[in-house]
């Protein structure tokens, strides 16, 4: 059962195939789909343990610290200074401002900084967290990068005015949030973006869902990591799922590519 055959049950509804014949075929469509990806599992009752009150922050430091490690040497930082280069353009700008939502440590702008050095192109990054323990580390990781300002806030509460920044960024936080939340969220990441917006997440499929489970059992020790690694593939969306939302965010010109295999999706969208 393959997309194509999906998309085929709505042309040949339209045109008066019979009411059993057409539900067989959705159940089935159904079917084909889940076996690529299961129904997403997510609590807003039982968020990560990193996001949750009284949790150790050392081990909160830790999973961060890993996480860094992670998209340095696995391609994190390069997947989002490549898309961060192709919206801004090869044109040269006297400067860039930057939101960076759900910073964590703060890598990614700090990536971003180093390339913007390089370039000789004048950035400035309002790096914004609600968790206050990744706002620590943050803190301390940033003191060298002045071109950084940490805030604190509510992803789903943001103070900015429409189109405040050249191009507003999302890692691995979209998933954190409902369904509903998350697309209000990528509403306003369009709305602050006056050049574009970069949206990278996990993508839920069973692969991604097994690997994560293996990893928790085998080679994780940080036990915040063991359980936030495979609740969040749980949680992720699914290509699909993420299109529908950027649809009814408002978004027209976006495109989502899929990176690192069957692991992550980037969506890029334009003003």
């Amino acid at each position: 059962m393959d997309l194509l055959h999906c998309a085929s049950v709505v042309r040949q509804a339209k045109y008066g195939m019979p009411a059993q014949r057409f539900g067989l075929s959705v159940r089935l469509c159904s079917i084909g789909m889940s076996l690529f990806a299961p129904k997403r599992r997510f609590d807003a009752q039982q968020p990560e343990m990193m996001d949750q009150p009284g949790v150790d922050p050392e081990l909160v430091r830790e999973e961060l610290r890993a996480l860094e490690r992670a998209n340095r040497r696995l391609g994190g930082h390069r997947l989002m200074l490549h898309y961060v280069a192709k919206l801004l353009g090869p044109a040269r700008r006297p400067s860039v401002n930057i939101l960076d939502l759900g910073t964590g440590s703060a890598d990614i702008p700090r990536a971003i900084v180093a390339w913007a050095r390089r370039e000789r192109l004048p950035v400035t990054v309002v790096a914004v967290d609600a968790n206050p323990v990744a706002l620590d580390v943050a803190r301390a990781a940033c003191r060298d990068w002045p071109e950084i300002r940490l805030e604190q806030h509510d992803l789903r509460a943001l103070p900015y005015a429409a189109e405040s920044f050249d191009l507003v960024l999302c890692s691995l936080a979209l998933h954190h949030f409902g369904n509903a939340e998350a697309q209000t969220i990528l509403q306003r990441i369009h709305a602050l973006a006056r050049v574009g917006c970069i949206v990278n997440d996990l993508r839920r499929n069973w692969l991604t869902i097994v690997a994560a489970v293996l990893m928790a059992r085998t080679v994780l020790r940080n036990p915040v990591t063991r359980n936030d690694v495979p609740q969040s593939c749980r949680a992720a969306f699914t290509v699909g799922e993420l299109r529908t939302m950027a649809m009814g965010a408002g978004l027209r010109r976006f495109q989502i590519h899929r990176h690192h295999g069957c692991f992550h999706m980037v969506l890029e969208g334009r003003k």
